[in-house]
């Protein structure tokens, strides 16, 4: 456009972008993060002081999209295809540039996931073939084939080593190109595979001796050091983390203020089953209710992720005067009102209804009901979402963890599993009262299985649904570390017992054992008991001045990691003198190659299982 300014408003398809996300580039241009919107072409309007112009059908919302979005040229790459309301069902075909997937698996209606083809370097389009009626829906340019290591993400690709290394070393923070790092093949200082990057951040080695395993390591004065150990590929691409020290220029003065976030609303009516169709029924469905209990209904969102960081917990339903409390004395005209505070997305609202103790609020719930495609774009209020409350909740669901791994140094000591219900695009079900999870168990043994109660049937409202189960055998009432971790999708079935498994094992210091000092080969050594074979470990290490000193990348086929003193580089500092804490994470990811590994994998969401201790040590 023309004209344009940092206090611009952007809609897409009638609905706020975020002022926070709303980033003048120019006057020519505005960066913005897209509200959530429904499968199809939206009208983008931008509006400057009084002026305000449209563009109609600016932008398309897709049906589905695809993660990772990038892929080695080979094919092989493991995408999960992710759609609202798609109904994606067994016979389905995704095509990339007309080329099949292979190994695909129907998670459920809203999920999807297989292996990439092979495909030429460039974007590709990708498609999915309804196998019901032949029906295509195609996404143009959303996938994009790579011939050398991750140009976003970063890590190692390009194909088998021989001969030649391409390293790129980028800042972690900006994303600019790191000259003058220090880069070395191997840990012999003699060697002649050595040297500062360029002013691109690059350096490349070759020679006969240039074959896999290889290890690089790379340096630089106010950045932690990164490693990549044992693998065979012939790009890396390595992120330094900068110090957040003063002494680097880093970590002084106020960040920034910015503009504001606006939350949503959704309002509507708990509607239960009974003779009056034209008026609030009573609320059968559940008992009748004893001395000192109370009838009560509770109103959320779906989270967008498990868990409780402040990204996937979901803001107060109470907040700007929302009601998410609901009582039967209190109906509407057809059901019982609510309005709630919600963070603007694409979302489920779900409802529990049950039994509160006057007395102590215990809650337990009988019933629960779910309107399904909600999107709420910024400051926006949707009416009129209903909740039918006809589901019961009398069915049970048991977990059995299997499988095992040995114990670590101190624990782990006590089992947490949970089973919540993937609803897709729509995010997690993620049933809690006043701060209290019902899907969630603890005990201390594993000998018997895991029960949740009051589980609904997947059917009706929730009938693409699947259960989300994750397991956690942690420390200490903090549930702290040693700790190994198991995570499993697309469970269907209730009033059975279900099995998890999978567990990698909890890696355990050796050299050096726990407070004792770095080994003279400086060679970080630890071992495992049990369980499956990780993709990879990440060794981290921070210094005794509180700076991160190391971060290396492992294959799962390995238990060491050099730590070469690099003190006599110019610049370059070895780790200081003092207590060095060191962490070994085991990652499992399924069908990744640690030689195609990308710092993208350090998301917990695309781990099937992981294990973490943390070690101390003197150097």
């Amino acid at each position: 456009g023309i004209g344009l300014t940092d206090e611009a408003l952007v809609t897409v398809g009638g609905r706020m972008v975020q002022p926070a996300d709303t980033n003048l580039v120019d006057d020519n241009r505005l960066a913005i993060v897209l509200p959530a919107g429904e499968p199809g072409p939206a009208d983008v309007t931008v509006r400057v002081g009084e002026q305000e112009f449209t563009l109609a059908n600016g932008y398309t919302y897709d049906a589905f999209y695809v993660e990772p979005t990038r892929g080695v040229v080979s094919g092989g790459t493991f995408v999960t295809v992710t759609g609202q309301g798609t109904g994606f069902a067994e016979g389905d075909t995704i095509l990339f540039e007309g080329q099949p997937c292979t190994d695909v698996t129907i998670v459920s209606e809203t999920v999807m996931t297989c292996r990439t083809p092979a495909g030429a370097l460039g974007t590709a389009d990708v498609a999915w073939v309804r196998a019901e009626d032949g029906a295509t829906t195609t996404l143009d340019d959303v996938f994009e084939y790579y011939d050398s290591s991750d140009p976003f993400d970063g890590g190692l690709g390009g194909g088998p080593l021989t001969g030649t290394l391409n390293v790129t070393v980028l800042d972690a923070m900006t994303g600019l190109a790191v000259s003058d790092a220090f880069v070395i093949l191997g840990e012999d200082l003699a060697t002649e595979h050595q040297g500062l990057t360029g002013l691109t951040g690059q350096i490349t080695f070759s020679g006969p001796d240039v074959m896999p395993p290889a290890t690089v390591h790379a340096a630089k004065h106010c950045y932690e050091k990164t490693s990549f150990v044992a693998f065979d590929a012939r790009d890396v691409t390595i992120f330094l983390v900068p110090w957040q020290d003063p002494m680097c220029g880093m970590g002084s003065g106020n960040p920034p203020t910015g503009r504001g976030r606006s939350g949503s609303f959704v309002s509507g009516e708990l509607v239960f089953q009974g003779p009056n169709e034209l008026g609030a029924n009573p609320w059968d469905i559940l008992p009748e209710p004893r001395t000192g209990w109370t009838r009560v209904a509770y109103v959320y969102a779906t989270q967008p992720c498990a868990g409780d960081s402040l990204y996937c917990l979901n803001p107060d339903p109470g907040l700007g005067g929302g009601a998410s409390r609901i009582l039967e004395e209190r109906p509407g005209s057809r059901g019982y009102p609510y309005r709630i505070f919600v963070r603007p997305s694409a979302m489920a609202i779900y409802a529990l209804a049950g039994m509160e103790n006057e007395v102590t609020r215990e809650f337990r719930p009988y019933a629960m009901g779910v309107a399904r495609n909600v999107v709420a774009g910024p400051g926006e209020e949707v009416r009129g979402v209903d909740v039918q409350m006809d589901i019961p909740l009398d069915h049970y669901l048991d977990v059995r963890l299997t499988e095992l791994p040995g114990p670590g140094r101190i624990g782990p000591d006590r089992f947490v599993v949970s089973a919540d219900i993937d609803l897709g695009g729509e995010g997690l079900i993620v049933r809690r009262v006043q701060n209290t999870l019902f899907d969630e168990q603890t005990q201390r043994s594993a000998t018997r299985p895991f029960r949740f109660f009051a589980q609904p049937a997947i059917y009706g409202a929730l009938s693409d649904g699947r259960y989300r189960i994750a397991a956690s055998w942690v420390t200490g009432e903090f549930e702290g570390d040693p700790s190994a971790h198991v995570v499993r999708n697309g469970f269907r079935d209730v009033d059975r017992e279900v099995e998890l498994g999978g567990w990698v094992g909890l890696p355990v210091a050796s050299a050096p054992a726990y407070g004792e000092r770095i080994p003279a080969d400086r060679v970080l050594r630890w071992t495992v008991d049990g369980g499956l074979e990780p993709t990879f470990y990440l060794v981290l290490a921070i210094g005794s001045d509180g700076n991160p000193a190391w971060r290396q990348f492992v294959p799962g086929t390995q238990t060491s990691a050099p730590i070469p003193d690099l003190g006599s580089i110019p610049e370059i500092t070895d780790i200081p003198s003092g207590y060095v804490t060191w962490v070994v994470y085991s990652a499992r990811i399924p069908g990744r190659d640690f030689d195609e590994i990308t710092y993208a994998d350090l998301d917990e969401d695309r781990w099937s299982a992981w294990a973490l201790d943390v070690f101390a040590a003197q150097r």
